[in-house]
This record gives C-alpha cells, structure tokens and sequence, in this order.
C-alpha cells in the first residue's frame, strides 16, 4: 500500500487533486486483472485509497481519478480491472450503476418530462444478455442484433444480406478468437471496448405520468427504427425507483416527481435547432419535411396517428429525421387529445362554450386537477370560452363529444409545420409549450379557407409549397390531402437530375458549347435546313454538318463560337495585362537622339527581332535542340488596348518603364508566332504615327512614310516562311507539339511571376480591366474603361479604317480558328541570306517586341489600332 501511494497518477497541492508528472504506472498494474492480484486485497487497496485522510479535501474528484487512470496502452483502470471492481466503481459513480449523467441542465424540459444526456456503461453487457443463445454465446446472427441496438449497423449494410454475409461474418471471425463460431461475453466486450469503449451515449427520459409512459412504450412496438427513433434496454423499473431517491435534481426540477424512465439512442438535433441554428436552404427543408412525412406514412400505415407533430418532436439521428415522443401517439379511431399542442390543432378539436351550463360543466369535470397539476390545468382551463376538445382519464360529463384519431389530425399539423418552415412564423402565434394564446384561440377556431389561402400567398412565394399547404390547411377534415399524397405532390416529387440547362460556364468545354449553339440553329432553320444526322465530334467536323445551312447562319456560327472561345479564354487567361511593348529607350528621360533617328532604331529592332527570333526558334525545333537567345537591356511599357500607344508613365514612377536586362527563352519563344501580326500591323498608317508621337515627332508624316518604307522593304526581303513554319508548330504541332506546349505554359507563368515581382502593387501604370460588349478583355485608362461600361461610343483614336480592320480579323480568324494542316516549305536560309547583305544603320540596333495574349478585338468598326504591336 505504501508502496503504491508513493507511486499514484495523481497528488495534493494546494489542497487540489492535479496530475503527477512522472510516476511509473504502478496503480494501473496493479488493478489490471491480468496481475496475480488477489481480488480481496485489490478492492481493499481501493478503500484504503478513498479513505485516506490525505485525499479529504478532494474526495469528490478522487473517485474519478482513480477509476479513469490510464496504463502506458491509455486503458483505463475501470476497463481493465476485474468484475467486482468494476463493480464497486460504478455503484458509486454513475446513477444506477450504469448511467454516467452529464453535467448542467437538462436538454429539454415539458410539463410532463425531463430529458437528460448521459453515458450508459452498462448497455453492452445487457444486449448480450438479451441476445445470447442457450449456450451463453453469440452467433454471427445474435451478433448483428447487437451491433443494430449499439447503432453499429447502417443503412449501407442494414438490408443488404450479401453485405450481412460479408462484412459482418468477416467482422465476427476477427473477435472470435478461439475460432469456435461463437463469441463469449468476454470476447464481445473486447469487441466493444475497441469501437465503443463499452459505453454508449444515450438520451434519458423521465417522465411523470403513467399513462403516458405506457404509451411511449406499447406504441414503438412493431415500427421500423428508420422512422421512430427506437427505446434502448435499460435498467428494470424497480432498480431504477431505488436509484432515483439519490439522484440530484436537475435544473431544479426534483426527480422523484418524474418516476418513469425510457432510454433512446442520442440524437444530433431536433428540427427545432435545425431549423433555428442551421437556417437550411430551399432543398434541405424539402428533403427534412419528406423524411418527417415518410415517418407519419410508416405510422398511418401502422393505424396509428402521431397526435403531436411538431419540430421538437422529430430528431437527427444518423443524418435522418425520426419521429419521438410517441406518447401522443393514438390508434385510428380511439378517442384523441389526452396529450396536446394546442397550437397545431386543426378547427375541429377546439370548441367554444354555447352556454354558461356548459361551462361549468366543464369546471366541475377538471375540478381535481385544477388543484394537483397546476401545469395541466393552464393547458386545459378555458381561454376566452374556448377550450380543445380534451378529456382526462374517463370521456363522459363533458359538454362535447371527443374527437376520434384520424389521419387527417396530423395531415394539419404536418400543414402548419410546413407553413412555419417556409414562411418563418407560426399559423397561429403560440406560448413556450406551443399552445395557442388567450387573444389567439379564436382565430384558431374560425379559420375560413378563403382567410387560409389569404395567409398562405401572403407569406409564401412558392407556387409549389403554397398548393400543397393549401391541400392540407383545410377546414373541413374529408378534404385534407393524405400523407400517400402529400409525397407524391409535385414539390417532393423532384428529378434529381433534372436540373434544367444553364448558362454556359467556364466549366462548360467548347465542343459541348458549339454542338447546343447548332441544335438551336437546326430548330430555328427546321423549315428549310435538313436534319442532321450525326452529332458534331469536334471543332473541325463541323464543316461537315453545316454546308447546307444558309450562308448568313453559317456567319452566325462562326462568330458565335469565336465570342465562345475568345470568351472563355479571355475571362480565364486575361487577368494581367498581357499587351506590352520593349523599347530600346527609356521614353521618361531626355534623350540625346532626335525624334527621327529613334523611330528609325525603333523600327529596325522590330525587324531585328522579327526575322532573327524567328529562325532561331524554327530551327530549334526542327534539330530538337534548346533555343536560346539573348540581347541588350530594354524598357518594358504596358500597352492601351483602346488607344493602342505605349504607357508612358511619369518620372516619379518607381515601376514603369521596368528595365528588363536578360530575355529568358521560354517568354520570347512564346512570343514568336505573334511577331509577325505586330509587323503586319506596322505598316498602318495610325499606329506607326502614333508610335512616333510616343518618342516626340510633332508632325510625323514625312518620318512615317519613311518608316512605313524601310517595312516594306524589309518586308519583302524577309520571308515570312519562317513564320510559318513556327505557325504551324504552334497550331498543328507538326514540328514539335511538346515544345511549343511546354514554352506556352511556361511563358504565362514566367509572365505572371515577372509582374507579381516587378509590380507586387498591381498598378499596372494606370491601367484598369474592362470587357466590351462581345466578350472582349480590355486594359486601357480609367476614363476609357467608364465610357466602355456606360455603352458610349469610342474615341475617334479606336477607329481604323475598314481595310486595315478586315485585314486584322482575317488573319487572326486564321490563327485561333483554322484546323487545317498545313506544311510549309522552311525558307530559313534565304532570310539569313537576305539579312547578311542588309547595311548597318548609324545608330546601334536594339531588339524589341510586344506580346499579346489576348484575342483579336472582332468588332470591325471599333478595333484597336495596336491589338499585336
């Protein structure tokens, strides 16, 4: 003894029971009943322990310490220990051996009942008392009707005998360990340490009047637990009469008062806290109310009728709403109303005194209890002269007639509960016990269908809800709608996978986009297109299926899937600014070069670029070899795509122009198949002079044609074989389809990365994000992006002439849409002959490009001038 006290889990300080830091696990050893341990001198050691004066001033917790001490497998000693043992600990820490009762007030509290949470430690042991065969012993079979009272068997399993066969033979031979087909009690409650820890949390019921007990227990007989929530095996009422004397009040309620106890598996919420705490949604009450109708269907098609259909008396339980409180419950065709909630009570149970004498009548008949349950007699004392339709004990000298079960009793209450759900009030305002009012029971009483209708529209928007309540709030009871067909209304009976078609998303892949966009041109052509037979399997079959379609509805096609593709693309890809020029010159500083030789140099870097990239990269390709390539340091200027002219920033701008001094590969090899749209583009008239308004030539004309000279020339020196050749690799992936895939994504997110560190604050120079009208993603100034959004037209500097815009559209058409291969002759070295004999310009060559990912701007009469510059 000595020699365990100075080795226990827990010690004194400060008068407090707190955990030793260090000890050797010598208590739980101990009262491990593998240890040769005599039991007498266990259970004496025990005592000893509890009565040791050290301990007096925390008697209460030591109990508990020692009991739920771990060993060094964390097993606690109550679960380890011999039978007596265990024995002698929960006689003394839970209520009747058993239930270990959870601190604070009850959950729920009634006139007639107090319900509490509590761990029940002593259930396992029971359920295998209750199913053992003659030779003390489970079979696979008893083992199963263990695991469902436990709640061990789901409805994945439940109904399923392949599964049974299965899973739970297989289940069953793992426990038995001695391979004999049976498990013993000790093997069971292994099994149930292991899964359970050989208890279970249960809801208690206590409840006060006889009546109602019997009730709740001969009603739950022969219903189906997906339904009702069914009663757990507890303690005889005998043990539980004398346990209940010692037992505290809770709440302040003293429990001597509530001499009845059912036990029922643990619930997560009622639909009252569902309702109230989670707020669901439009489907999720759909799916709760059709779990709680399918509950009255199971009970009606038992000849039962609920009595109380309310959100307190339904349960989440294993994800699934199930009835309680079956103590309501009343055959068809009994006598109903000894237990009520006035406030969802249809017309007929109310009745309103014709006569002093009847009023009387009925003082005099619930005269002794207005005296011995006060709590009663506020529920049935008259209220305005009106009163339900109730009885006590025997039905005569009432001056109405009771009312007999009905299906239809609870087709209104499931109506008023509906109506509460979607409407968010009560139909009729009720107290904390949900019966109806003293200035209400009137409009209770004389409801009218037309005043039902007039409340249900009022508060309701739903069509589909509106009728079934209405189908159900009817005054007269042969009229209401039944529970058979109150689910096989429309509003439960819903497709699940009719969910209609929305709007195409980006989620939504083109080819499902194009095939919908031809169904409806087939339906709006069907006078005089013929049907097309075959289903469209890509983007390039289409010719197939719509050469005999007219030619404006092909022209229709073709630009509703480029709006689609440029769209989706646009909305995916666009979101930095992806139009930028690399100029030899930082255009923010006072330069030593006049106006005209800058754009010379300008312009000769733009051919440099053009003709040398592109060799480069063609050949790369071909040799399967790296493509690298190098040059001078150049200032990097974000692009207007409305105005088409670089974004000159000011001098106390710390980001822009961003010096960039290495080119890496994989963003100029990106950039390649557009360079010759930017040199195309070139040659226009408005760009070129508003490029060299950029650099300072106030009257450009006579240095632009110049320009627009030397283009040509170069033009038709350079070869755009190159092009396409890289064209193609891009496209078509004739060359090398894993290497432009690879430098593509690469690129992108080389470019984001460049902006996310050189312009971590996302100025962008000034520039905002705005869509045209076509889809279109545009970055252009703040004044530019409001006359966008507000539908005005766009400054004269937008609109090109008609040849340079059809030529734009054209080519690019080409670039996104065209499927076709083609092989195109590589003509490399006739550039680089060409390029060998070309003089060398007085002012330093410098390299430069502009990239854009963005798609061609396809408005033909507002397209930006410098969409590929």
């Amino acid at each position: 003894m000595k020699l365990l006290s100075l080795d226990l889990p827990f010690e004194v300080r400060d008068r407090n029971l707190v955990p030793r830091q260090r000890h050797l696990y010598s208590w739980a050893k101990f009262m491990d009943v593998t240890r040769p341990v005599n039991l007498k001198v266990r259970l004496n050691c025990l005592k000893a322990i509890l009565n040791d004066s050290t301990f007096e001033t925390c008697s209460q917790e030591l109990l508990r310490e020692v009991a739920f001490a771990k060993d060094q497998h964390g097993r606690e000693v109550i679960q380890i220990t011999d039978a007596s043992t265990r024995k002698y600990f929960n006689d003394r820490l839970f209520f009747c051996g058993r239930y270990e009762i959870f601190q604070g007030p009850p959950v729920h509290v009634s006139n007639t009942a107090v319900v509490v949470m509590a761990y029940d430690y002593g259930i396992c042991a029971q359920v295998f008392e209750q199913h053992k065969n003659v030779n003390g012993e489970l079979g696979v079979s008893d083992f199963i009707k263990c695991n469902k009272v436990l709640g061990r068997v789901g409805s994945k399993i439940e109904y399923d005998q392949n599964l049974n066969d299965g899973k739970w033979a297989a289940e069953f031979c793992l426990w038995d360990k001695d391979s004999n087909g049976s498990l013993s009690e000790d093997e069971f409650l292994r099994y149930c340490a292991q899964y359970c820890g050989k208890k279970l949390k249960v809801a208690m019921k206590f409840m006060k009047n006889a009546d109602e007990y019997d009730r709740e227990i001969c009603n739950r007989a022969n219903l189906d637990d997906n339904f009702v929530l069914s009663l757990l095996p507890c303690v005889n009422q005998s043990d539980f009469q004398a346990g209940l004397k010692t037992l505290k009040p809770f709440g302040g309620y003293t429990m001597t008062e509530y001499p009845h106890l059912v036990v029922m598996p643990a619930a997560d919420r009622s639909l009252e806290d569902i309702y109230l705490k989670e707020r669901p949604g439009e489907n999720e009450r759909r799916i709760f109310l059709q779990q709680v109708a399918e509950g009255l269907q199971h009970l009606h098609n038992k000849g039962l009728v609920h009595g109380d259909v309310k959100k307190l008396n339904m349960v989440r339980v294993d994800n699934r709403l199930k009835l309680i409180d079956l103590d309501a419950t009343t055959k068809i065709g009994d006598p109903i109303g000894a237990k009520f909630s006035s406030g969802i009570l249809p017309p007929e149970l109310f009745y309103k005194f014709k006569s002093d004498k009847e009023r009387q009548l009925y003082l005099s008949y619930w005269a002794n209890v207005g005296t011995t349950n006060l709590e009663l007699w506020d529920k049935v004392k008259p209220k305005n002269d009106c009163v339900v339709k109730t009885f006590y004990l025997k039905l005569d000298e009432l001056p109405y007639t009771p009312i007999l079960a009905q299906v239809s009793l609870d087709a209104w209450a499931f109506g008023a509960l509906m109506y509460q759900m979607h409407s968010g009030e009560e139909l009729v305002s009720t107290d904390i016990n949900q019966d109806v009012l003293d200035d209400t029971i009137e409009q209770a009483i004389t409801w009218t269908q037309c005043k039902l209708k007039t409340r249900i529209r009022n508060k309701i928007r739903n069509d589909t809800v509106c009728d079934l309540i209405e189908k159900l709030l009817v005054v007269d009871p042969q009229d209401r709608i039944d529970i058979n067909g109150v689910l096989n209304h429309p509003y439960f009976q819903v497709d699940s996978m009719g969910l209609g078609k929305s709007v195409a998303t980006l989620q939504t892949s083109i080819m499902d986009a194009q095939n919908e966009i031809i169904r409806q041109i087939q339906e709006m052509n069907k006078n005089t297109v013929a049907e097309i037979k075959q289903s469209v399997d890509d983007v390039g079959t289409k010719v197939d299926y719509v050469a005999s379609l007219s030619e404006q509805n092909l022209t229709q096609l073709a630009k509703t899937k480029q709006d689609i593709m440029r769209g989706v693309f646009e909305a995916t890809e666009a979101i930095i600014p992806t139009s930028f020029v690399l100029l030899p010159e930082n255009l923010t500083k006072t330069s030593a070069k006049t106006g005209e030789k800058n754009l010379n140099s300008i312009v000769k870097y733009i051919l440099d670029t053009t003709t040398d990239s592109a060799k480069s990269l063609a050949k790369a390709m071909k040799t399967n070899s790296g493509y690298i390539y190098s040059g001078d340091p150049m200032f990097l200027y974000l692009v207007d795509e409305v105005e088409g002219v670089p974004v000159i920033p000011s001098a106390t701008d710390s980001v822009y122009p961003i010096r960039i001094d290495t080119q890496p590969p994989e963003f100029l090899a990106f950039v390649i198949p557009y360079l010759e749209g930017g040199l195309r583009l070139l040659n226009g008239m408005n760009t070129a002079s508003k490029l060299a308004k950029c650099i300072g030539i106030p009257s450009p004309k006579s240095v632009v044609d110049n320009a627009i000279q030397l283009l040509e020339a170069i033009k038709n020196e350079s070869s755009v074989v190159d092009f396409n050749v890289v064209h193609s690799a891009v496209l078509n992936g004739s060359e090398s389809p894993r290497l432009v895939q690879r430098i593509r994504g690469a690129a992108l997110r080389e470019l984001e990365r460049f902006f996310n560190e050189m312009d971590p604050e996302k100025t962008y120079a000034g520039l905002q994000r705005t869509y045209t009208a076509d889809g279109h993603a545009l970055w252009t100034s703040r004044e530019n992006a409001e006359k966008i959004k507000a539908d005005k037209p766009r400054p004269e500097t937008l609109m090109a002439t008609h040849e340079q815009s059809s030529y734009i559209v054209e080519y690019y058409n080409k670039f996104l849409l065209d499927k076709e291969e083609k092989k195109i002759e590589d003509t490399s070295g006739d550039i680089a002959n060409g390029r060998e004999n070309e003089d060398k310009e007085e002012i330093e060559p410098r390299r430069w490009n502009l990239t854009e990912t963005n798609s061609c701007k396809e408005k033909l009469e507002k397209v930006c001038s410098c969409e590929l510059m």
